[in-house]
């Protein structure tokens, strides 16, 4: 219970620190970069891309598989189903908490980026967009990430940025 509050108040103190500096990130750079989390699992969420076409790279503090998601293609939610790989005991006592991360700016679509590390099934990671979002998921190559492309549902995006990575 103490993690979980913990983790929320956290996440709040991202969220005031990052709306401060959201504006003035997007007017210096086409590449939106959130902040590293510094957590204990989620270790850096960096979103990048042009206009309304979006890739979100969330990066982990140890190795872990992308078994599934759901819904498949489009939603306002999304929930990625992960598998940790070679945790040792200090890492295993962290699966079961729930860190949460906000973006810097709120022109991405993506509101929140939660582990959820004490759902049956999981962990999960879920992604909360602002509106019904159409994305791909993907393993990342260094198996410490996901990658998930994502723009609106009504927009089309060029395939080098909406295809599976």
């Amino acid at each position: 219970m103490h993690s979980t509050w913990l983790a929320a108040t956290r996440a709040k103190r991202i969220v005031v620190a990052g709306l401060a500096a959201g504006s003035l990130t997007l007017l210096v750079t086409l590449s939106l970069q959130a902040q590293p989390t510094g957590g204990r699992i989620l270790s850096d969420i960096t979103v990048s891309g042009d206009g309304a076409c979006k890739v979100a790279q969330i990066a982990f503090s140890f190795p872990i598989r992308y078994i599934n998601h759901f819904p498949q293609s489009e939603s306002d939610e999304l929930r990625i189903q992960l598998k940790p790989v070679n945790v040792d005991s200090m890492d295993n006592q962290d699966l079961t908490d729930r860190e949460a991360f906000s973006p810097v700016s709120d022109t991405t679509l993506l509101n929140n980026v939660i582990y959820e590390g004490d759902m049956t099934g999981g962990p999960y990671l879920t992604l909360q967009f602002s509106a019904k979002t159409s994305y791909t998921v993907a393993q990342g190559t260094d198996f410490r990430s996901i990658r998930v492309s994502f723009h609106l549902a009504d927009v089309t995006c060029p395939i080098a940025t909406s295809s599976a990575f």
